[in-house]
């Protein structure tokens, strides 16, 4: 159960918490994520703002859900509108206060689910690598 901290983070605060880990630094998530040290030091500095990709590629080298990620991006701004207006909709609904925590578990879950899915079907696609 979420003790509320990573609702709230900023993307400078989650990525420091993240490479503040035993065993984690800037140079290793850079390696892992495969983005420039430089560019995780600006975001960590709280300037300039990271495409869901990149989100969702430091996640998958943190191994974090991609929602903790995406969640502390959206609380800072820090996400460059790459995305369609559906998705601004959802996270707008996130941040809003007027939405109650079932419904953002409710949203988070679904968003989970979506994820899973589209996963299970980039792996089982015509020249996929894996199993």
């Amino acid at each position: 159960m979420s003790d509320g901290r990573e609702i709230r983070e900023s993307w400078a605060e989650y990525l420091r918490r993240m490479t503040d880990r035993p065993g984690w630094s800037v140079a290793k998530l850079a390696r892992e994520s495969k983005i420039h040290r430089a560019t995780i030091f600006k975001w960590m500095s709280g300037k300039g703002g990271a495409n869901m990709a990149s989100v969702q590629a430091i996640a998958d080298a943190l191994g974090d859900d991609a929602a903790n990620a995406l969640r502390a991006a959206s609380n800072s701004g820090a996400i460059e509108d790459d995305f369609d207006e559906d998705l601004r909709i959802i996270i707008r609904r996130l941040k809003s206060p007027d939405a109650s925590e079932e419904e953002k578990t409710a949203i988070r879950a679904t968003l989970r689910y979506l994820a899973d899915l589209a996963e299970k079907t980039d792996r089982n696609e015509p020249g996929s690598t894996a199993d």
